[in-house]
């Protein structure tokens, strides 16, 4: 009988770790199969199109860095705005001197450093305290791009010469989107690989309880620090590689509406989710484009008002998306796959067992 017990226990287990293994193996089959309907959409779109999967890339990969500080690790920054810039500003000074992608590289590196000293009021600050200690950050760096623009002459932004690879040119959308998504699978492998492993462990012991992370030997320090600097290289990439796109830097783009943008990706998507932050980067970054179109559409009064206080109304469609997803999807669109996915491996358990 007890022979009898082990060997259903053991059958059990090796039927659970097959659909386990089954699970991941489609995932990554469904994963590759994303990435190549998405090539091909790039190569038969109109260019307007894939400038806006460009745009949504570009979101897609910055709110990756922020997801895995917020999601993963349980640590509030509103100062995401302020990394981008950052990224945007190091290669507006280094162009010049160093080739591409050298400058990303550096705004990256800027952006960890400032990241990793933006870090240190987390070791004692939380909550209310720690996000207004971030919100800071934005201010600072506000005020410090503006005093660049007005002593450089540059008002009206800096224009950034067509990044080069040796003789070849990335200067058509078509071309960089094919750049930006390689950029975003590496992106997104590295993460998971960092989630995956013993860094990911403590970011999770870290959210759920600190002082509980501390004894079971988590060293709460530099995990903090740490994460914080290498969510903010991540946005510091994504502003770098995003100026060599747009070839125009403005302080006025990065402010807290961008910041607000953000946040409302990785809560539409899903907090601590790879792909709920590819998901909501590409559901917000739509928002503003669907309303200049819908503004655009209206005639009289209404349109007019609509076009001219555009910007205020796309910050009011992220405050409200936020509040949505809060009281009625608070794990965001990510979650509705995991909810479909443990019903069907529940169901074929269940099969397996009769």
């Amino acid at each position: 009988m007890k022979s009898e017990t082990l060997s259903q226990a053991s059958g059990q287990q090796t039927q659970r770790q097959l659909l386990r293994y089954g699970g991941e193996h489609y995932s990554k089959i469904a994963g590759v199969a994303v990435i190549l309907l998405v090539i091909v959409f790039s190569q038969i779109s109109s260019s307007a199109y894939v400038y806006d999967a460009d745009i949504a890339i570009l979101a897609a990969i910055g709110a990756i860095g922020l997801n895995l500080l917020t999601g993963y690790a349980g640590l509030i920054s509103v100062g995401n705005a302020a990394f981008l810039a950052i990224g945007a500003y190091s290669v507006v000074l280094l162009d010049k001197s160093m080739p591409f992608p050298l400058p990303i590289f550096a705004g990256a590196a800027a952006a960890s450093i400032v990241g990793f000293a933006i870090g240190l009021p987390s070791l004692r600050l939380s909550g209310l305290y720690l996000i207004f200690s971030t919100l800071a950050l934005q201010f600072v760096v506000a005020f410090a791009a503006n005093q660049y623009d007005t002593s450089s002459g540059a008002i009206a932004g800096h224009f950034v010469p067509t990044a080069k690879l040796g003789p070849w040119q990335i200067a058509s959308e078509k071309v960089w989107f094919m750049v930006l998504l390689v950029v975003l699978v590496l992106v997104s492998l590295f993460v998971w690989n960092i989630v995956r492993g013993q860094p990911g462990r403590a970011f999770a012991a870290l959210r759920r309880n600190e002082a509980a992370a501390s004894v079971v030997g988590v060293n709460v320090t530099m995990t903090k620090l740490s994460v914080f600097a290498l969510s903010s290289a991540i946005i510091g990439l994504a502003g770098g590689l995003g100026a060599y796109f747009m070839q125009d830097v403005s302080n006025g783009y990065y402010s807290l509406t961008l910041t607000v943008s953000y946040v409302a990706m990785i809560l539409i998507g899903g907090l601590a989710s790879i792909w709920g932050s590819i998901i909501g980067a590409f559901v917000v970054t739509m928002i503003p484009f669907l309303m200049q179109a819908g503004a655009s559409t209206f005639s009289g009064t209404l349109g007019g008002f609509a076009q001219r206080n555009l910007s205020s109304l796309e910050t009011a469609v992220y405050g409200l998306a936020i509040l949505v997803f809060l009281f009625f999807r608070p794990a965001g669109i990510a979650s509705l796959a995991k909810i479909k996915r443990r019903k069907s491996s529940a169901a074929e358990a269940v099969a397996a067992v009769r």
